[in-house]
């Protein structure tokens, strides 16, 4: 009976939605060409001085500009489509969330010269490329980085191996069960999840199964195993906790700790990964982007509109929620520049590469299990290799199904 109530909630509750942006999701594809209506998934406060700022933008334009927050995923948004109701724009999305669109032929491609691309970090403008084309525009980035204790490492490592040989000695503790924040050590083998071509992923050409995601599993088991660096149960909040308490002298992690860790009084600070065989250890780098219906019927408004709330809201944001925005280090917010760690996970992502902005990539949603069976011992690195490849295949076929 709960279960029944819970339901009537929820189909209530998205009717409400649905009726609340009827007007203006109508409006913003065609039946008003004097407003254009945006979906976002920022926080409250965040869209709040977005509203501001669109409407700022319509004093000269001369459209109304109707921001609803969306918290739905790519179905509500691709069925909405199929009744003329999706909105001019969305705006803070996440940049994997886009494949599905453009494959659906939802998405309008960036208009040449809108931005400068120069100003970008590349791998920011691959979030939001198919084909070597672009269809949205990056609002925000993220990645990850090492995280060191100032008080005891008087000398930072600059390679892999030093790490690990200064781990031992003075704890060097993260999440390594998850796939994403140790993806770094597997792609200094030599693995990588798909293979680029062309400007698209091939989704058949897997790299976690050969012979140098091998040797990268195998470090990783080995940080456990044979290190001793770290329990085979860690997690994020254990090794977060061990880091600020002083217990470990390196953590690895993304900007989301900054907040918590500058308020422990801990000193502390962050450089991007160090070296393995003579090469820049890479990280993931996943992005919030915004994109314009290509069915909507006031192009030139919404790139306009588009290209405002780019230009004005990277401050705001930072200081609201901390995102960073998605420009190279010189020519980022004063805010980032200034900041030696903010501007570390810059710099780190210029060394990174994106999360693939393919569908296939939510296979990896059951690598975490697998890479704990692999540091504990339960599998071999071969097995591991083996079991995620499986995971990557079943879900191809599953998908065509």
């Amino acid at each position: 009976m709960k279960r029944f109530y819970k339901l009537i909630s929820v189909v209530l509750v998205f009717a409400l939605f649905l009726t609340g942006c009827t007007t203006a999701e109508t409006a913003g594809t065609g039946k008003n060409y004097k407003e254009i209506v945006i979906w976002s998934h920022l926080t409250d406060p965040e869209i709040t001085e977005l509203r501001t700022l669109a409407d700022q933008w319509s004093k000269t334009s001369g459209y109304k500009v109707i921001i609803h927050s969306d918290k739905g995923d790519n179905r509500a948004y691709i069925e909405a489509s199929l009744r003329n109701m999706e909105p001019d724009i969305e705006f803070g999305v996440s940049h994997d969330r886009m494949e599905k669109l453009h494959n659906e032929k939802l998405l309008a491609q960036v208009p040449d010269n809108l931005i400068d691309k120069n100003k970008y970090i590349p791998s920011s403008l691959e979030t939001v490329s198919f084909k070597n084309k672009m269809y949205g525009i990056p609002i925000s980035i993220e990645t990850y980085g090492l995280y060191y204790n100032k008080d005891k490492v008087k000398k930072v490592p600059k390679t892999l191996e030093e790490l690990i040989s200064m781990g031992e000695k003075q704890g060097f503790q993260y999440d390594i069960n998850n796939f994403y924040l140790s993806f770094p050590i597997l792609q200094a083998n030599g693995a990588y999840i798909f293979k680029k071509e062309n400007g698209d992923y091939n989704v058949k050409d897997i790299g976690l199964n050969n012979e140098a995601a091998i040797r990268g599993y195998t470090m990783v088991q080995d940080m456990v195993q044979k290190y001793k660096l770290m329990p085979e149960n860690i997690d994020s909040i254990t090794a977060r906790n061990n880091f600020k308490n002083g217990k470990t002298s390196f953590y690895v992690s993304g900007s989301w700790d900054l907040q918590e860790l500058d308020a422990s009084g801990l000193n502390y600070s962050v450089v991007p990964f160090p070296k393995y065989n003579g090469k820049q250890m890479t990280s993931f780098v996943t992005a919030q982007v915004g994109y314009v219906s290509s069915k909507s019927k006031h192009q030139k408004e919404d790139w306009s509109l588009m290209k405002y709330l780019i230009n004005h809201s990277s401050t705001p944001l930072f200081k609201i929620t901390g995102r960073i925005p998605p420009y190279k280090v010189d020519y980022n917010i004063k805010e980032v520049k200034n900041d030696l760690k903010e501007r570390t996970f810059v710099q780190q992502s210029e060394y990174g590469q994106i999360l693939p902005n393919v569908s296939e990539v939510q296979a990896l949603q059951n690598a975490n299990k697998v890479m704990t069976e692999l540091t504990s011992g339960k599998i071999t690195p071969k097995e591991c290799g083996q079991k995620i490849e499986k995971d990557i295949l079943d879900f191809i076929v599953k998908e065509k199904q």
